[in-house]
């Protein structure tokens, strides 16, 4: 990925010769991609900031939707949000940058930095955490904790003891189970390891480094565009609960922008940040004990997007939700950072990816059907490996089933294609050579479906 002066003086020719001759082609691009973000936000509502960039470069950015609804202030592109989970690979890499320096090592026990958190007799290192596949618990599944404790400050020595009472969940290297702990831990592992705090290792060697001014540590400072979140409720739109910042810590505390977020994975991907094997051993898969991978790296995950692989992450903390998505073969970044938990962003930024790789996608709009065409469909539909997905029709709506749980409403697209409602999930109902019809299930807009025949 990293490229020579000389190739780069190159493409950087290339593009100013080509701006005027793709002008046309990228208004008509901008106005697809808007057209994605009308389709599911509302200017009215709490809603979204998005950038598409190629090769660094921004080739789209728009937000839609309120930024603060008791004021009726718009979004802004740069505005900032929290990010959640994101922060994890900001916490990976400072990771990666002290072992760099020699500071730490990936392979060492955690008991050289955190001596007394409890690991039931079991060694844990600190790659473990990075994977999660150390099996310490996950505190954001403590409910009492996460209803009343999160509001109260609490030194980072003191969350870590409130965080050791929890029992591990499996030996280290048996599974992989996400844990907000483990990344807390992380934390404040780089703290004892740099002897500064974690915000202002984040600050001074990633922010700073690379130009990031609207990305903090999100405490109780004032930040400049900062956006309010906020829950969806059946009788409308609350502001988001209370949480104390330094619960999440090094597993979601920090804010930014989509504009950040992009010079931020440009860096990381080309080499400005940490090296390029620091970089792969974030992305590589991890083989548990039993000899089955895990495509969960250091505080990044491996995936798909039809025939593309991508590299990912999620992020979910009170009042916001956001994505991030890296197409290595074609160096499209993608994100979408939400001010609200109604919508999942993963939606908005698999579909703005896909325009942008000119993937062929259905409309996700629906229409009306009668009963007999929606009837026309039901039934229960076997996979080569068993698996048993049900189609009823309820009260004017097809749903899908599995385990007698309901896992999905169907609108319909056409008469025999439906999309699963707030998702990329869609389904094809075609016949077989056998006269049987076949329920096609694309996920990810995969080009393979997973087929299932009426039984």
């Amino acid at each position: 990925m990293k490229k020579t002066i000389v190739a780069s003086l190159i493409l950087a020719s290339l593009l100013v010769v080509g701006f005027s001759v793709s002008a046309a082609d990228s208004k008509e691009d901008n106005a697809e991609y808007r057209a994605v973000m009308k389709q599911v936000l509302s200017k009215e509502q709490p809603g979204a900031a998005a950038l598409i960039s190629k090769e660094g470069e921004v080739v789209f950015k728009k937000a839609i939707g309120r930024a603060n609804l008791e004021l009726n202030v718009p979004l802004k592109a740069h505005s900032v949000f929290r990010i959640g989970s994101i922060s994890k690979q900001f916490t990976a890499a400072a990771i990666l940058i002290l072992q760099e320096r020699g500071k730490l090592s990936v392979h060492d026990n955690i008991h050289k930095y955190v001596p007394d958190f409890p690991t039931e007799g079991h060694t844990v290192t600190v790659e473990q955490l990075l994977t999660h596949t150390s099996g310490i618990a996950n505190y954001t599944e403590d409910r009492e904790l996460m209803m009343k404790e999160i509001q109260s400050p609490a030194t980072l020595d003191e969350i870590i003891t409130r965080f050791a009472q929890h029992p591990m969940k499996f030996a280290p290297g048996e599974a992989m189970a996400y844990s907000n702990t483990g990344y807390v831990l992380l934390g404040k592992i780089i703290e004892v390891a740099s002897g500064q705090t974690y915000a202002d290792f984040i600050e001074e060697h990633i922010f700073k480094k690379l130009g990031m001014e609207n990305s903090h540590y999100a405490g109780k400072q004032i930040i400049k565009h900062h956006v309010s979140g906020y829950d969806a409720t059946p009788a409308g739109y609350t502001n988001a609960g209370y949480i104390d910042m330094i619960w999440p810590h090094g597993a979601g505390a920090l804010a930014s922008n989509v504009f950040d977020l992009n010079t931020w994975f440009t860096a990381l991907a080309n080499g400005a940040l940490i090296s390029e094997q620091s970089y792969q051993k974030m992305l590589a898969p991890v083989i548990l004990n039993d000899g089955s991978v895990s495509t969960y790296g250091y505080g990044l995950s491996v995936d798909t997007l039809g025939d593309y692989q991508v590299i990912r992450h999620s992020g979910g903390i009170h009042g916001f939700l956001s994505d991030a998505l890296y197409v290595p073969e074609e160096e499209l970044y993608v994100t979408v950072l939400t001010n609200s938990t109604e919508r999942d962003p993963k939606v908005l930024s698999q579909r703005l990816a896909a325009k942008a790789l000119d993937m062929d996608i259905p409309s996700f709009k629906a229409i009306e059907l009668s009963e007999a065409q929606l009837q026309s469909v039901t039934g229960e539909y076997q996979s080569d490996d068993g698996t048993i997905r049900k189609v009823v029709y309820q009260q004017g709506q097809l749903y899908v089933q599995m385990g007698g749980y309901t896992v999905a409403q169907l609108a319909p697209m056409s008469t025999n294609s439906f999309f699963s409602v707030g998702s990329n999930t869609y389904v094809t109902i075609t016949q077989n050579s056998e006269g049987k019809q076949v329920f096609n299930l694309f996920i990810n807009f995969s080009t393979t479906p997973i087929e299932a025949v009426k039984l």
